[in-house]
């Protein structure tokens, strides 16, 4: 058996435990089992959250975040990804647990400074290029497909937590519809 295997043979709190010390290292696994790490812990959060003890979110999400950390440095994916991913995680967690600041994860704030941290244009930018985006050039129409791919899951977690986001993707929330 292989290091993957025994990591995919693992419940969620034993792979948590293992990932939150962690281990393996980078070089351990390929990158493409990497990424199947990142959405093993995906899916096991997303499916056992909801009985999850409140004393694990924190190994989980720091497991979590050596999964992106790893996944990235082997070149599985890349930040934008990782951000989009979770963004993606944090909307299907917090539809069936409530927010946590103290967990990353929970934590909507967090999640929308990983947003504004990775959003490759402003606001005004965006609004300027997406009125006519049919004439624009393709490397344009793929930054703005980029930007509504970070800004969709934003929204979500914005109509499920409003008081953390305070205001800021009302911009965006206007913006959104003419993306491409």
């Amino acid at each position: 058996m292989n290091r993957f295997d025994e990591l995919v043979a693992l419940d969620l709190q034993s792979l948590s435990e293992v990932l939150a010390a962690r281990t393996p290292e980078v070089s351990e696994l390929r990158r493409g089992q990497w990424l199947g790490i990142v959405e093993l812990m995906t899916l096991r959060l997303t499916e056992g959250c909801a009985s999850l003890p409140a004393d694990s979110w924190a190994t989980c999400s720091s497991a979590l975040s050596y999964a992106f950390e790893a996944a990235m440095t082997s070149g599985s994916i890349d930040q934008r990804e990782s951000v989009i991913r979770r963004l993606n995680l944090s909307v299907a967690l917090l539809q069936q647990v409530p927010s946590n600041h103290e967990v990353d994860i929970l934590n909507p704030s967090h999640q929308i400074d990983l947003l504004f941290g990775e959003l490759p244009i402003s606001v005004e930018e965006a609004r300027v290029l997406s009125v006519d985006w049919r004439t624009l050039d393709i490397a344009q129409i793929r930054l703005l497909r980029a930007v509504k791919n970070l800004v969709s899951p934003a929204l979500s977690l914005g109509r499920l937590a409003p008081g953390h986001v305070n205001g800021r993707l009302q911009g965006w929330e206007e913006v959104f519809p003419s993306l491409p």
